[in-house]
């Protein structure tokens, strides 16, 4: 290994582990739907799930924006302080994968919302998004048979219009087919 390789490598490191506890002091306290969890848990999956399917020199940024990315959302925490704290990039990334309710109403409803979004998102923003939905479906073991027949039609309609009307990365192709596969493993 080269040693700007090592000192790289070492610098993403310190990075995922300064957003790992960023991400644990903005989520304390909160709880998964489903699961009773520490939400904290949900983030720290869905990064090591980025860790499982994307290899890219730059894969620290990456895990530090699935660290953080329902800060903006469901924290007090604001996109200039992640930029401050994370660069523009990770900022800028979260800030993509967090919601806009006032936009989910213009766009007609949660799901239509997400399908437009996701099909506009950078390819990094939809890897994540997508490693978010895998984590997500990967609960529905402990959700109700309401919520998994709900969030299971808002997946395949968001997953079905990203397959027709954008051109998907091998890495998006994986996790869309993964996130499928774990849907029909619980509607079994």
């Amino acid at each position: 290994m080269k040693l700007v390789d090592a000192i790289k490598a070492t610098h993403g490191e310190l990075g995922i582990k300064k957003a790992m506890k960023f991400a644990e002091k903005k989520h304390e306290g909160q709880i998964r739907k489903f699961d009773k969890e520490p939400y904290v848990k949900h983030p720290k999956r869905v990064a090591e799930i980025l860790r499982k399917y994307k290899n890219s020199k730059e894969v620290y940024k990456l895990v530090q924006a699935a660290l953080l990315h329902d800060t903006i959302e469901d924290t007090p925490t604001s996109a200039k302080e992640l930029k401050r704290k994370f660069g523009k990039l990770v900022a800028s990334l979260v800030q993509e994968l967090s919601s806009d309710k006032k936009d989910m109403v213009e766009k007609g409803g949660k799901r239509k919302y997400l399908a437009h979004k996701t099909q506009n998102m950078s390819s990094w923003g939809l890897v994540i998004k997508l490693a978010d939905r895998l984590d997500n479906v990967s609960d529905f073991k402990t959700a109700s048979p309401a919520f998994v027949k709900s969030y299971g039609k808002q997946t395949n309609y968001i997953l079905d219009e990203l397959e027709k009307n954008r051109k998907l990365s091998g890495t998006q192709k994986r996790l869309i087919a993964d996130i499928r596969k774990k849907m029909a493993e619980v509607s079994k």
